[in-house]
């Protein structure tokens, strides 16, 4: 079941990566006839009043009913795309979503219940997930020029940066597609995760 929508979020979808271990960019891989980046859109415009996509040129991506950003110049790096998406929307609560974790439904409206003001991350048997979480807005992005100044490039190093807490997402809900093998675990769900 979906959440409400809500009109002071906005959502950044991460669609840049060049898919290494898969390959190709994973953006434009189909799950269920619909591409993984166009699965993030939609999950986030279900539940945002407003969703940007956060792209390279070089990835090539559907026709999409959003903004689509390029990352700005840095290194190749997710906290590049989180500080670029940041940076482009207005809403102080967002929502950030890597377009290959299919089935984060269920966990976005988790992380939405959270109190206002707060950093929370997904996590999966305590092990977060940064590009599944919901960020205030201009301390993170405070946060993420620090780190970047700093050529401090894990994004993991965000969450201690911003003090996310930990919500526990349930089985399939961050099954990341990286591989060929994890898109075959995905198909096999997709009955059961309902999406």
């Amino acid at each position: 079941m979906i959440g409400p929508m809500h009109q002071d979020v906005d959502g950044i979808v991460l669609a840049g990566g060049p898919g290494r271990r898969f390959g190709r960019p994973k953006a434009g891989i189909v799950l269920g006839g619909t591409t993984l980046v166009e699965r993030a859109v939609r999950a986030l415009a279900e539940r945002c009043r407003g969703v940007v996509v956060v792209s390279r040129p070089s990835v090539p991506l559907p026709p999409l009913d959003c903004p689509v950003i390029h990352d700005r110049p840095g290194p190749d790096a997710p906290l590049v795309a989180v500080a670029t998406g940041l940076a482009a929307v207005g809403a102080e609560a967002t929502l950030v979503l890597g377009c290959d974790i299919p089935f984060a439904g269920p966990v976005l409206d988790d992380l939405l219940a959270a109190p206002a003001g707060l950093a929370v991350v997904a996590t999966d048997r305590g092990r977060p997930q940064p590009l599944c979480a919901r960020y205030p807005r201009t301390r993170t992005l405070a946060a993420c020029e620090r780190l970047l100044a700093a050529d401090a490039l894990p994004v993991r190093g965000l969450l201690d940066a911003v003090g996310a807490l930990g919500v526990e997402a349930h089985p399939p809900a961050l099954l990341n597609v990286n591989t060929p093998e994890d898109l075959a675990r995905a198909v096999a769900l997709l009955p059961k995760a309902g999406a």
